[in-house]
């Protein structure tokens, strides 16, 4: 089933549904394979309610509230395939997560390149491009705290986009992330780059033409950098964290898990 045909499903399943975004290797037909799952996160108004339409216990109830995301198997009812992998967030908690950023998993997903395939209303519309709007802004801050001293902004869009992955413990290599970059790149370059210039400016860094030219003290510089080590560590504790979870609330993550690996292993 494609990504836009699992809403309809999520919708029957999820109430207080607000706003539904794919994001992922299935956006482009460069990077998806036929065993891909669609990724999508689903925005809702009470994230207890949601997590108990998935048939989560109460544990599981209780644990989806903490470090959101988080992150469920959609599935027909009495199937065995995952339609989709569902990361379930309110509004509320998404601002709060990008206004102070303790980790970039979710900063980090919203930065990519995304779809929305559904709105409840104008107001979820509005909200949802806000909040992907955001997201670019805390990935190119994030991104400017360690540059080299002078890189041009199409490097630094780069730098951006597998800022996240960094973030993360994760199996995908070099190649695997350009190609990602590559199947969007017109767009990450248009939405990274105005975004990665203002950003610069605000940290007190030069923009010169297309290029970031830092001319700040060392002493600044390295200060910056251990700012953004300190962030990427969090964030790896905290994804490993949101894994450990998952063990209670994603039905069939062992088989995911294996073939999510023999997929990034087979290129």
């Amino acid at each position: 089933m494609s990504a836009s045909g699992a809403v309809a499903p999520l919708a029957r399943v999820v109430p207080g549904l607000r706003a539904v975004l794919l994001f992922g290797s299935t956006l482009s037909p460069a990077t998806r394979k036929t065993t891909s799952i669609p990724d999508l996160i689903a925005i809702v108004d009470d994230v207890g309610a949601a997590a108990a339409a998935f048939h989560a216990g109460s544990m599981a109830r209780r644990l989806a509230c903490i470090l959101p995301p988080v992150t469920f198997a959609l599935r027909e009812p009495d199937a065995a395939a995952t339609l989709a992998k569902v990361n379930v967030i309110s509004f509320a908690s998404a601002r709060a997560a990008l206004a102070r950023p303790d980790d970039l998993s979710l900063a980090g997903r919203l930065a990519k390149q995304t779809r929305l395939l559904y709105a409840r209303d104008a107001r979820a519309r509005a909200d949802a491009g806000a909040l992907l709007a955001e997201a670019t802004d805390v990935m190119a801050a994030a991104t400017t705290l360690a540059l080299p001293r002078v890189i041009s902004l199409e490097e630094a869009s780069r730098r951006c986009f597998a800022l996240s992955y960094r973030a993360e413990p994760r199996p995908e290599t070099a190649a695997q992330l350009a190609a990602r970059y590559r199947a969007f790149a017109d767009d990450y370059r248009a939405r990274y780059g105005a975004q990665l210039a203002s950003a610069a400016r605000a940290r007190g860094i030069d923009v010169v033409g297309d290029c970031l030219v830092d001319q700040r003290p060392a002493a600044v510089r390295a200060r910056d950098a251990a700012a953004l080590a300190r962030l990427l560590f969090r964030s790896r504790v905290r994804a490993l964290a949101r894994w450990a979870r998952q063990l209670f609330v994603y039905r069939g993550w062992l088989p995911y898990l294996a073939g999510k690996l023999r997929r990034v292993w087979a290129g």
